[in-house]
């Protein structure tokens, strides 16, 4: 067996051949500094991927494994059905899409086009499914440590095409119970219980990032922070990693758990991060069918035929027996069909899903980030390559900041909607959530395209989104418009996002403590941002919402609240208007938001987008009714009006109780934390997501200088000493340096060793 000849020439440790192995293809030297940080130093990208891949293993391997099954189609066969099928519907969806044979025709591509992986992909995605293999066999899958896989039948080595499958499929935003429950009208049995409505952009997500050229910082060079809101388990966990090859790459980052290298990060030149866009990457084509056979659709005044798929898959019972299932699936030139309450298939329309592919770019498109000089150089590789489906900020040592939404988006224009958006379904999704559903059955109702487009169908990227500053740019999930106020950008099309919208709260805070700390107003001494004040900003923790409203709904409560509402109106006056552990009554005024309460006599002008809309309507009865709902809501929770943050909202790390400070969405908190519900006379126990991956940059005269932290820590094993300790950092608000350069690295390197292979 393969994985035991590794063992076995893994205790050589040695370059030379093994028995009739190869000489040593692949050799990495791992340093761990702090918190468990992997620093990968490799003369190659092969090597750099071994050392990756190992390191990955080493802290998360169950969660690598439980991934690879998942993109295999194979959750069913080894976990079950799943809660309400979940593991049947998310294996049709994977079997259905045929990836095997994807990769392979994309591997197999023309060398040099842009969808061919080179020779650099290649060897490094090798190498990272070699090191991944090379920890299962050094280690043993009966002696994992966390007994979440040990021993499971469902571990296993890892292909390269395992690795490419995932980057082909992201863990995100695909309508997978929609496309395995879609089935003609005389076949109503669903896969799932499961419905997805047509907006599936995935709202558990966000992000905060601050791009900062040279006249927003007292270097006079740039400086970024990155501040992603992402689940704080499974597949879209951050990875923390630094990739050396000396002389040629030095990157420091982080990126999703199953693709663990440098997603959001910096060079020596560059730093960046990305934002979750108001983009419609998808949308859905509207099928008129045949009435004598609902898999029959119109195009061109002809019928055509649905292709049919029978996917058979093993289903593990409960009594540990397998059995099998078949279930057929339906697509067109356009996608797969898709149902949901809202696009339900009947005998007279059906709705087919399209999203264009990026293929296998990704990893080709972050070589060329990383080896970007400057932010247009950065651009011109998110151009290139058009792989990144959000937004990304950046600034540059030389002081130049930016903002790009340079993924695939289709090209749908207002004119297009308007000639090919016929049923009322169709205009109202576009209308009410800027969803392109577009009539299938006329040629010219297809996603047009642009001279530079890099696949058919989307937007090239001179039509993208983007602007370059010497001053600032900064994002929190609205759309493009107002990345800088001075200078919004507007005239694009509808499907990036509106341009005369109110923003959210989050929004305006974050520009709010831009403009605070320029003027020096902020409380962190003279104008301008380094380091220092870059997170102390992130960490100060302020409520925009408590902000704006608490002293007028404080005297609301003790003019008009009677005597069963002044503890409440106590715990308003007392608190803070911060969300750091020891803030008294945030959760009480988050509850207040929650059920309606926020009333505004200012309504939004868009003349005044960061100020409006602003002033609480204490008139309007609904706010005092959110009030003692709020209240109620505390009460029946046993908890007090005044509670302090800390004692009601919590991670626990096995039968630690970590206090976790932020808060929620909605009411204002740079610093987004989602709790799970709270629970009687305790609170919340659990994140749910929210700040994740958190890191500042600031380019100086000497170089970068960098801190982050990751607020869930690095290994989902409970037997790791990795598993709590950067949550208890976060807890205390601190931080942990990046150690950028080599030397750096490994004068603070708390463990070394050498793999070959």
């Amino acid at each position: 067996m393969r994985l035991k000849a590794l063992a076995a020439c893994a205790a050589l440790m040695a370059v030379a051949a093994c028995g009739d192995e190869p000489a040593t293809e692949y050799e990495a030297e791992i340093l761990r500094s702090a918190y468990g940080v992997p620093h990968i130093i490799a003369s190659d990208h092969g090597g750099l991927g071994f050392g990756l891949g190992f390191a990955a293993a080493q802290d998360n391997i169950c969660e690598i494994a439980e991934r690879t099954i998942t993109v295999r189609g194979q959750r069913a066969a080894y976990l079950g059905p799943g809660p309400q099928n979940a593991n049947i519907a998310s294996d049709l969806f994977h079997r259905g899409a045929a990836g095997e044979a994807v990769v392979e025709a994309y591997l197999n591509g023309p060398a040099g086009d842009v969808d061919t992986p080179s020779a650099e992909a290649r060897a490094f995605v090798a190498g990272m499914a070699a090191g991944v293999n090379r920890y299962l066999a050094d280690t043993g899958i009966d002696a994992i440590s966390d007994p979440r896989c040990r021993g499971a039948d469902w571990v296993r080595a890892l292909s390269e095409s395992d690795i490419w499958l995932s980057a082909l499929i992201a863990p995100f935003g695909n309508p997978i119970a929609a496309i395995a429950n879609a089935a003609p009208p005389s076949e109503p049995d669903s896969v799932t219980e499961a419905r997805l409505d047509p907006d599936l952009n995935d709202v558990t997500m966000g992000s905060n990032a601050y791009g900062l050229g040279r006249e927003a910082t007292r270097s006079g060079r740039g400086a970024v922070l990155g501040n992603p809101h992402y689940p704080w388990n499974g597949a879209l966990r951050f990875y923390r990693s630094h990739l050396i090859i000396p002389g040629e790459l030095n990157v420091a980052g982080a990126g999703l758990i199953t693709s663990p290298f440098p997603g959001i990060g910096h060079t020596g030149h560059i730093a960046w991060s990305h934002t979750v866009s108001t983009a419609r990457r998808f949308g859905y084509f509207e099928l008129t069918l045949d009435r004598e056979d609902p898999t029959r659709y119109l195009v061109d005044g002809e019928y055509r035929d649905m292709t049919r798929q029978d996917v058979t898959l093993d289903v593990m019972g409960d009594d540990g027996v397998s059995s099998q299932i078949t279930r057929t699936l339906y697509s067109t030139e356009f996608g797969p069909l898709a149902v949901s309450d809202q696009m339900p298939w009947s005998d007279e329309r059906a709705y087919a899903w399209a999203a264009p592919s990026e293929g296998l770019r990704v990893i080709d498109q972050y070589f060329a980030i990383w080896a970007a000089r400057d932010v247009g150089e950065l651009h011109e590789a998110l151009g290139r390559y058009q792989a990144t489906g959000f937004n990304t900020i950046a600034a540059d040592s030389a002081g130049l900041a930016y903002h790009g939404d340079m993924g695939m988006v289709p090209h749908v224009t207002e004119d297009l909607i308007a000639e090919c958006a016929v049923s009322q379904m169709a205009r109202g999704a576009w209308a009410s959530m800027r969803i392109a559903v577009l009539d299938a059955s006329r040629p010219q109702c297809r996603w047009g395209s642009d001279g530079d487009s890099t696949r058919p169908g989307v937007f090239g990227p001179s039509s993208a989104p983007h602007i370059f500053r010497q001053d600032w740019v900064a994002q929190s999930n609205d759309s493009h418009w107002l990345s800088q106020p001075a200078a919004p950008m507007t005239g694009f099309s509808p499907i990036y996002g509106d341009e005369t919208g109110a923003r959210s709260l989050r929004t305006r805070l974050a520009i709010d403590m831009i403009e605070q700390r320029l003027a020096g107003s902020d409380g962190l001494g003279e104008p301008g941002f380094d380091l220092e004040t870059l997170t102390a900003a992130m960490y100060s923790n302020r409520h925009h919402g408590g902000e704006l409203v608490r002293d007028d709904l404080a005297a609301l409560c003790r003019n008009e609240g009677g005597d069963d509402l002044q503890p409440v109106c106590d715990a308003l006056e007392g608190w803070d208007l911060r969300v750091d552990r020891d803030s008294r009554g945030v959760l009480l005024f988050n509850l207040f938001i929650e059920a309606g309460g926020l009333k505004w006599i200012e309504a939004f002008d868009p003349a005044d987008p960061v100020r409006t809309p602003h002033t609480l309507d204490v008139t309007d009865p609904a706010v005092l009714e959110a009030l003692r709902t709020a209240a109620a809501r505390l009460e029946a929770l046993e908890i007090a009006p005044d509670a302090r943050l800390g004692d009601v909202q919590a991670e626990m790390r096995g039968e630690e109780r970590i206090e976790i400070h932020g808060a929620n969405r909605g009411t204002g908190v740079f610093n987004m934390i989602v709790p799970e519900p709270p629970r009687a006379g305790e609170g919340s126990r659990r994140i749910i997501h929210g700040s994740s991956w958190i890191m500042a940059v600031e380019f100086t005269d000497e170089g970068p200088r960098s801190r982050g932290i990751l607020t869930y820590s690095q290994s989902t094993n409970r037997a790791s000493p990795h598993y709590g300790d950067q949550t208890r950092l976060y807890s205390d608000k601190g931080w942990d340096e990046l150690y950028f350069e080599e030397e750096a690295a490994r004068a603070n390197a708390v463990s070394r060793v050498r793999i070959r292979q």
